[in-house]
């Protein structure tokens, strides 16, 4: 009983709690977006090419802007970006069925109004991680983290059944209205979250953290912080997260090669269908989402600088015994075991950086970190399509393995993460 209470703690906070209703809603209604608006453009063009410029254009641009944006939620209030963002957002998906209902829906609007989206999609994602830690005390963070990301996880197990059957009676445009009011619930759950405070001192190697350290590595002043490099400044002068940050695009870039293999191997090695194909990344979401369950039984056996390359080492040798499996269900338990070791990596290093970076530049920080990680997994997929051309899928897939498990290994011997550890380990 004592278990169950302490496991829903985050939610005793009113703000938390409509906080995570409207992500909850909206990552549903994403789903919506992704499959009937898809659906849409390859029924309007028969283009497998139109699809992947679609998708392009709600994911490119969020590398650019990123950074821009961390820096506006340092700048304002939150809740104020993180509303307009879901607010614009709102108009802008809108926007799709209401052209198509008067006639006038081309498909370079398809284009614009997913390229503007795809410029405001960092205030939420980013905005989200600064915020949360104003919400929830320190030690509800891990239970914070991990209900949103057990949400994210959910919707991509649920979101694409219903939407499938919300499409095929209502038509892709329609469906769009889903999403639409998804994101009109989320702007105006995020206007009545509250405002937050943020000390103006200067930031200098005596402020202190949970663990004792010193997050930024000399003496700079808050405006000096924030005017360098668009952000990335402040990323790579607190202490600790280069080095977090490396492991995570090492380690993204190297899963990139197994999306771009997976549909060929499904046929290669699998001898399946598209419904095969579908049901590896089933096996895979139902792994993660199991998986993203065990976060906080996990985050307290093992330190953050512990977990996180330890989570690559076991992604990757989950990932290796697919060069010899060839039957379907065997496939697809190993990807569950796979996500399983997965799902955690992101909420618990998410909890791991709120803790390290001062609260006055966690917008800049986590926006800056979108910009450079959104990018990773893509230039891996496309370094994937090439290896195919020349090596099996099954082979593709090992290399992406490996990498993996190297990325890991890296992370335990870094000497910035194996310092972190041991002034973990003294602290606690």
């Amino acid at each position: 009983m004592a278990q169950s209470a302490a496991a829903g703690a985050p939610l005793r906070h009113p703000a938390f709690q409509r906080l995570w209703l409207g992500l909850s809603i909206s990552y549903l209604g994403d789903q919506f977006t992704l499959i009937a608006l898809l659906w849409f453009v390859l029924q309007v063009t028969g283009s497998g090419t139109a699809v992947g410029l679609v998708i392009l254009c709600f994911d490119l641009p969020g590398i650019v802007t990123g950074a821009l944006i961390g820096r506006l939620l340092d700048r304002y209030q939150p809740r104020l970006v993180m509303s307009f963002d879901n607010l614009a957002r709102a108009a802008l998906i809108a926007a799709i069925p209401m052209l198509y209902a008067i006639g006038l829906l081309h498909l370079w609007h398809v284009f614009v109004l997913a390229l503007l989206a795809g410029v405001l999609s960092p205030a939420t994602t980013a905005g989200v991680r600064a915020f949360v830690p104003h919400l929830v005390d320190d030690r509800d963070l891990d239970r914070a983290n991990a209900l949103t990301a057990a949400s994210l996880q959910f919707s991509y197990l649920a979101g694409p059944v219903v939407a499938g059957l919300v499409v095929a009676r209502l038509g892709g445009p329609w469906a769009l209205f889903v999403d639409a009011a998804s994101f009109l619930l989320m702007g105006v759950l995020a206007l009545t979250l509250p405002a937050i405070t943020r000390p103006a001192h200067t930031i200098d190697s005596s402020h202190s953290t949970r663990h004792s350290t010193s997050p930024v590595t000399k003496p700079v002043t808050k405006r000096e912080l924030a005017s360098r490099w668009l952000g990335f400044g402040a990323l790579f002068r607190v202490r600790y997260v280069p080095a977090l940050t490396l492991l995570s695009l090492v380690f993204f870039f190297s899963y990139g090669p197994l999306e771009a293999a997976l549909p060929v191997y499904s046929g290669q090695a699998l001898h399946a269908n598209a419904g095969g194909y579908g049901l590896l990344w089933t096996g895979f979401g139902v792994g993660a989402f199991a998986g993203v369950l065990t976060l906080t039984r996990l985050s307290r056996r093992w330190r953050p600088s512990v977990a996180l390359p330890l989570i690559a080492v076991f992604w990757g040798a989950l990932l290796c015994p697919l060069f010899f499996i060839h039957q379907l269900p065997l496939a697809m338990l190993f990807l569950g075991l796979a996500g399983a070791s997965w799902a955690p990596y992101t909420p618990m290093e998410t909890t791991l950086l709120q803790r390290l970076v001062p609260a006055e530049i966690r917008g800049q920080v986590f926006g800056a970190r979108h910009s450079l990680v959104t990018a990773a997994s893509p230039l891996g997929a496309a370094l994937g399509g090439v290896l195919l051309h020349y090596l099996s899928a099954p082979m593709v897939i090992a290399i992406s393995g490996v990498a993996c498990i190297l990325a890991g290994l890296g992370g335990l011997a870094s000497p910035p993460l194996r310092q972190l550890r041991q002034l973990q380990r003294g602290d606690g």
